[in-house]
């Protein structure tokens, strides 16, 4: 980057959120780690700051299961909140089939998962504007491709969230603001942890059998890590990617099977 650019990254405690948040951190940019526990994100970016001594990290309190919060959680008016890179890396839902999901499940979903992360733009997108420089980065999953049966509701959320990204990079693309999804597969996450944990006790299996499995189907032969999603993401953050918007970038071994 050719000058030092703001990002805020959501759910930057763990997981792909911090190994996005660190990789940003590492090249520069002054990096915003966002938790629904204040006390939370300002430890990780202490321990990120102990890692990375030039780097400049913060951290806020950020609750996405209150989306009427948001705008004030950032200190945004009129849509001026001053970041020029944000990961959307907002909660999944919790597993279970289609056939016990029920209606406030699915409204309950939609105000974690996708109206947060629409207050979340509303609070960036003007300033972005503004300076016609701005990068929206959505942390998405492989069920966007392929619906996972014990992830329903996050699968059903998901595709909804995806279809609103690509219509705001239509809106946004003249405005020099890009925005694009990453698409992980198995990534050693504590979210994909509980799956497999899940998916053992259904079956009677260890969650260790059930990484084993899961591992023979990724042609790599191995989970990935969050660090490998954010090299991903801080290259798609960068001005190295002005050209690609409105597209989901998958990272995943090659275990997603369609083209």
């Amino acid at each position: 980057m050719t000058e030092r650019r703001t990002a805020l990254v959501l759910g930057a405690t763990s997981g792909i959120g911090l190994g996005i948040a660190r990789r940003l951190a590492a090249d520069g940019v002054r990096v915003t780690v966002a938790s629904r526990d204040p006390e939370r994100a300002r430890r990780t970016a202490q321990h990120l700051i102990t890692d990375l001594p030039a780097a400049d990290v913060r951290g806020i309190g950020l609750d996405l299961g209150r989306p009427e919060t948001i705008r004030d959680g950032l200190g945004a008016r009129d849509g001026d909140a001053d970041f020029d890179i944000v990961i959307l890396n907002g909660p999944g839902y919790r597993p279970g089939p289609v056939t016990e999901a029920s209606p406030e499940a699915f409204t309950e979903a939609y105000r974690t998962m996708f109206l947060s992360l629409q207050q979340v733009v509303d609070s960036v997108v003007e300033g972005m504007r503004r300076q016609r420089w701005g990068r929206l980065l959505y942390v998405s999953s492989s069920s966007v491709i392929t619906p996972l049966d014990e992830l329903a509701v996050s699968s059903v959320v998901r595709s909804a969230v995806h279809a609103y990204l690509k219509l705001l990079a239509n809106a946004l693309a003249a405005d020099g603001i890009t925005v694009n999804s990453v698409v992980p597969g198995r990534i050693d996450t504590p979210r994909v942890r509980a799956v497999d944990t899940a998916r053992a006790a259904a079956r009677g299996l260890t969650p260790e059998q059930i990484r084993e499995e899961a591992e023979q189907r990724v042609p790599t032969g191995r989970y990935g890590t969050p660090e490998q999603v954010g090299e991903l993401a801080a290259f798609l953050c960068s001005d190295r990617a002005d050209y690609l918007t409105g597209s989901a970038f998958r990272c995943d071994g090659g275990m997603i099977s369609s083209l």
